[in-house]
C-alpha cells in the first residue's frame, strides 16, 4: 500500500524556536505532505523554514475558526491535529503506523497511547476506548489525533456558521462519533511533556470552576446539539410527578451512612445526622459494611443512647458502596425520602434534613441534590470551596449532565423510586448512575445553599489517583452514559412513535368512513411537485381550490353557514378534544399527507393573540406534527372562526433548511442562553422566530412580536402566519409578517391572472396552485416578483427588528 504524502500536519507553537523544532520533525516524516504551524498574532515566527512548510494565524488552538482554517488548508487524505504547545517526540515509524491503521478500520479518527514527561520522569500514559457514553468534553485521547480529511472538510461545510471559541475540537470530534469510527490503537506511538502536573483531586472540579464558565456553556451547546442530533435528549415537559403520597413508613426521612473502617470519622458523621431538627420523624441508618477497625463498637456505643440509629450489618460480603445503598432503601426501616451522608463528611448546619425533604414538596421532584463546601478536618475551606453546580439549569441539566462527571452533594431520593431503580453494585460511580435513572423520566432538585461539608483527608480516594485508576474510573462512567443513553434513545423513540400514534386511530378512522376526504387525501400522492434553486417548492393541488378560491369578504361570510361550526359539519365529521377550547377535526381538502383543522367549539372570530400558546401546547402533545395558523385575511378561508391547523412535520422549506437559518440567525432579543426572538435573514421571505422550551415564555416573547408588527387600518389584529414545530427541546415558532391578503395577479384576467392566495404553507416555502396551467407556467422569478407583494417590504420589516430590540423583558 502506498502511503507516502497522505497526511498534512497542524501544529501549535508559541515561539521561532519551537517552530522550527516542531516543522523540522513532522516534515522529514515520509508520511507528511504539508505542516502547518498555528500561530497567535504574537507568535514571532520568520519566513517558512523548508518546503512544505507554512503558518496559520489562529486564536484559541480548539476553537471553531481553528477546525475550519485547518479544514480549508487540508488537501491531504488524513489530517495530523496535535493539540499541545509542549514538546513532542514522534515514535519509530509512528506516523506509517498511525496511515496504515486509519486506513484498515476506515475510520474517522485515530488516536494512541503514548508516553508522558511529568517533572523529568518518563511514566506511560495509556488511553481507554471510545464509546457512545464517552460525551465527556475532557476525554482523553491524547494530545495527537489522526483524522479522516474528507470528514473534515464535511464538518466544515455545515459547521461555517458556528462560533465556538472553546468547544470547536468538541464540537468536531462529536460529528466524527457519528460519521464513523472513533478508533484507540493501544500502542505507545509518541512522547509529550506534560504540563499540567495537578493531581487528580484538584482537577476533577473544574467544571464547576466558575472561572470556567463560559468555557462550560459552550461545550453545553455541543453536547446538546449532538444529543439532540442522535436522539438522546431528555424532553423535562414530558416528566412524571412523583406521588408522595403512596407507600407506608415509619418515619418520613431516613439518613442512609454506608460505611466501612472510619474509625476516626463515623462518630461526628452520625451525630451530625442525630442533631438535625426537623417537624417530622426520621432515622439514621448506617449500613456497616464488616468493619474491622473500632466503626462497630462505637454504632453499637451511639445506637444504646439514641434509638434513632437503625445500625444494619450486611449478611453478604460482596456489597460496594451501591450495594449497601440498596441494603438501607429495602430496609423496612427506611423512610419515604432516603438522603446521603458519607462517614467522613458532615451537615452544615442543623436544618440541612428539613431544608432537602422540603424541597422534594416544593420542587415536585424525585430527587434532591444540594451543595457542598470543600474542607479540611478542621472545616477550613479548600480549593474550589463551594461546589453548587450552578450550571445546572431546569430544562437542560439532564441533559448536560451526560456530558460531566458528577451530579453533586448531597443527594437525597424518593424511596419508592430508588427501590424501583436500585443503585449499581459499585463503590464508585453509583450515586452518578442512577442520578441519571432518575433524570430520565423525573425532575431533579436543586438547592444551590450550603448543606454539606466535604472532609478531606489523606485517605480520600479521588485525593491523588493513578493513571491506571483514574482510566478505569472515567472507562466505567463513560459506560453508565453509554447505558444511560442507549435508554434515553429508546424512550425518545417509543415517546415519538407513541406521539405520531396517538392521533393515528382517529385519522384514519375517520377516512375509513369519510369516503370524500379519504379520496382527496389517496389524491395527494400524486399532486405535482416541483422545487427551484432557492429552496422554495410549488404544489399542484386541484382540490385546494376551494380554499384558494373562497370569497372571504364579509358580505360572503355573512351569507353562508360556518362550515367549521359543529351543527354545519358533515355527520361523518367526528372530533377529538383538546384543551376546553378546541376540537381537532380531519381536514377534508389536505395539502399535507395527515391534516388537522383545529377548530374553536365556539364561533368567533380567527384572532390569535389570546390563543396563541395553544400552538405551543399542540406541539408539546403532538411533537411529530407541525402546527400553524393562517390570520383572517392571510389565507384562512374562515375568517370569522377561530381555527389553527396542523399535520406532517417536515415537508415545508423553512424546516427542511432550519438548521441553516437557525445558524445564521441575527438575535433580536433574549430570556436566557436557549429561548429568545430571532431575525431569519437566510430565507427567501422576512420572518421572525421565536425559539422557547416553555409555554409562558413563548407567550411572553410572541406578545413582544405581536406588539412589534404594524397593524393596517381597522384591522383586529396584525397581518400574519405562524409555523410551529418541535426542534428537540426547543419549540420553534416562524412569524411571517404580511401586508397583503393576495397579490395582484390573483384578480387579474386571462394570461395574468395566477390564482395565488397564498397562507401558512406558502409562507413556509411550500406554495399551493390548484390550477396546472399556473404550476406549469410558474418560475422561480415570477414567484419572487407575485411574493413580494404580500410580505412586509425591507423597511417596514427594519422597524419591526428595531421595535423588539428596544423591547425588555
Amino acid at each position: 500500500m502506498d502511503i507516502k504524502n497522505k497526511i498534512d500536519c497542524f501544529v501549535p507553537c508559541e515561539n521561532a524556536q519551537q517552530a522550527q523544532q516542531y516543522a523540522t520533525q513532522f516534515i522529514n516524516e515520509n508520511e507528511v505532505a504539508k505542516v502547518f504551524m498555528l500561530t497567535s498574532n504574537n507568535t514571532n515566527v520568520s519566513e517558512k523554514t523548508a518546503e512544505g512548510i507554512g503558518y496559520i494565524q489562529v486564536g484559541n488552538i480548539l476553537s471553531t475558526e481553528t477546525i475550519l482554517k485547518m479544514a480549508q488548508n487540508a488537501t491531504a487524505d488524513y489530517v495530523l491535529f496535535y493539540m499541545k504547545t509542549s514538546p513532542i517526540t514522534l515514535g519509530y515509524h509512528a506516523l506509517t503506523r498511525l496511515v496504515r491503521v486509519a486506513a484498515d478500520t476506515k475510520a474517522a479518527l485515530v488516536y494512541t497511547d503514548h508516553y508522558s514527561v511529568e517533572a523529568g520522569k518518563v511514566m506511560r500514559h495509556p488511553v481507554i476506548d471510545y464509546q457512545a457514553g464517552s460525551l465527556r468534553d475532557d476525554f482523553d485521547f491524547g494530545s495527537l489525533v489522526l483524522i479522516d480529511a474528507k470528514l473534515l472538510r464535511a464538518y466544515a461545510e455545515q459547521a461555517e456558521k458556528a462560533d465556538y471559541k472553546f468547544a470547536g475540537w468538541y464540537d468536531l470530534r462529536l460529528y466524527l462519533s457519528r460519521k464513523g469510527k472513533i478508533f484507540h490503537l493501544d500502542e505507545y506511538l509518541y512522547t509529550e511533556e506534560e504540563d499540567d502536573l495537578r493531581r487528580s483531586g484538584e482537577k476533577q472540579f473544574d467544571y464547576v470552576n466558575p472561572r470556567n464558565r463560559e468555557v462550560q456553556i459552550e461545550m453545553e451547546r455541543a453536547a446538546t446539539a449532538h444529543l439532540r442530533t442522535i436522539g438522546g435528549l431528555v424532553n423535562t415537559k414530558k416528566y412524571r410527578q412523583p406521588d408522595f403520597t403512596s407507600g407506608d413508613f415509619s418515619v418520613e426521612a431516613s439518613v442512609i451512612i454506608p460505611v466501612f473502617n472510619r474509625e476516626k470519622t463515623i462518630r461526628d458523621a452520625v451525630t451530625s445526622a442525630l442533631a438535625q431538627k426537623t417537624d417530622f420523624k426520621y432515622n439514621v441508618i448506617v449500613v456497616d459494611n464488616h468493619s474491622s477497625d473500632k466503626t462497630t463498637a462505637i454504632l453499637s456505643d451511639i445506637a444504646k443512647t439514641d434509638n434513632r440509629l437503625v445500625h444494619l450489618v450486611p449478611n453478604r460480603t460482596d456489597l460496594g458502596i451501591g450495594g449497601c445503598w440498596n441494603y438501607a432503601v429495602n430496609s423496612e426501616n427506611c423512610g419515604r425520602f432516603a438522603v446521603q451522608l458519607d462517614s467522613d463528611d458532615l451537615y452544615s448546619s442543623e436544618q440541612t434534613l428539613q431544608k432537602i425533604v422540603d424541597a422534594f414538596h416544593e420542587q415536585q421532584a424525585a430527587m434532591i441534590i444540594g451543595s457542598y463546601r470543600m474542607c479540611d478536618f478542621d472545616l477550613n475551606t479548600l480549593p474550589p470551596g463551594l461546589i453548587d453546580h450552578a450550571e445546572w439549569t431546569e430544562d437542560n441539566g439532564c441533559n448536560n449532565a451526560l456530558r460531566i462527571n458528577g451530579l453533586g452533594a448531597p443527594r437525597a431520593f424518593y424511596t419508592p423510586l430508588a427501590r424501583e431503580v436500585q443503585f449499581p453494585n459499585t463503590s464508585y460511580g453509583e450515586d452518578y448512575a442512577i442520578g441519571l435513572a432518575f433524570s430520565r423520566q423525573f425532575r431533579i432538585g436543586r438547592i444551590y445553599e450550603e448543606l454539606y461539608l466535604c472532609r478531606r483527608w489523606g485517605g480520600n480516594s479521588d485525593a491523588a489517583l493513578s493513571i491506571d485508576r483514574i482510566n478505569a474510573n472515567n472507562l466505567y462512567k463513560d459506560r453508565l452514559r453509554t447505558i444511560e443513553l442507549t435508554a434515553r434513545q429508546q424512550l425518545n423513540k417509543q415517546g415519538d412513535e407513541e406521539g405520531a400514534k396517538s392521533l393515528e386511530p382517529f385519522f384514519y378512522s375517520q377516512l375509513n368512513q369519510w369516503e370524500d376526504a379519504k379520496q382527496r387525501f389517496s389524491d395527494l400522492q400524486l399532486v405535482k411537485t416541483k422545487q427551484f434553486d432557492n429552496g422554495l417548492k410549488v404544489q399542484f393541488n386541484p382540490a385546494r381550490i376551494v380554499s384558494a378560491g373562497a370569497k372571504t369578504d364579509k358580505a360572503t361570510i355573512a351569507k353562508r353557514p360556518c362550515f367549521l361550526c359543529k351543527d354545519n359539519r358533515p355527520k361523518v365529521q367526528t372530533s377529538v378534544s383538546f384543551g376546553e377550547t378546541f376540537d381537532i377535526l380531519v381536514n377534508p381538502f389536505p395539502i399535507l399527507p395527515v391534516h388537522f383543522t383545529i377548530a374553536a367549539r365556539q364561533h368567533q372570530l380567527q384572532l390569535i393573540q389570546e390563543h396563541y400558546a395553544d400552538l405551543h401546547k399542540l406541539s408539546d402533545k403532538y411533537p411529530k406534527l407541525m402546527f400553524f395558523y393562517n390570520g383572517p385575511k392571510c389565507g384562512a378561508s374562515a375568517p370569522d372562526h377561530l381555527h389553527l391547523q396542523g399535520g406532517t412535520s417536515g415537508m415545508l422549506p423553512v424546516q427542511e433548511m432550519w438548521s441553516k437559518l437557525n445558524a445564521t440567525a441575527q438575535p433580536l432579543l433574549s430570556i436566557n442562553e436557549a429561548e429568545g426572538i430571532f431575525e431569519i435573514v437566510d430565507f427567501a421571505y422576512p420572518a421572525i422566530a421565536i425559539k422557547s422550551r416553555s409555554v409562558e415564555n413563548d407567550a411572553r416573547l410572541f406578545s413582544i412580536v405581536y406588539n412589534s408588527l404594524p397593524q393596517q387600518g381597522d384591522e383586529a389584529e396584525p397581518m400574519m402566519n405562524i409555523v410551529v414545530w418541535k426542534e428537540g427541546l426547543d419549540t420553534v415558532s416562524v412569524v411571517f409578517p404580511r401586508r397583503k391578503h393576495r397579490p395582484d395577479c390573483y384578480s387579474k384576467e386571462g394570461d395574468e391572472q395566477y390564482l395565488i392566495s397564498p397562507g401558512a404553507l406558502d409562507m413556509g416555502g411550500l406554495l399551493i396552485l390548484p390550477r396546472q396551467t399556473d404550476f406549469e407556467r410558474i418560475d422561480e422569478k415570477l414567484l419572487m416578483e407575485v411574493m413580494k407583494e404580500v410580505v412586509l417590504p425591507t423597511e417596514a420589516m427594519q422597524e419591526v427588528t428595531e421595535k423588539i430590540r428596544n423591547k425588555g423583558i
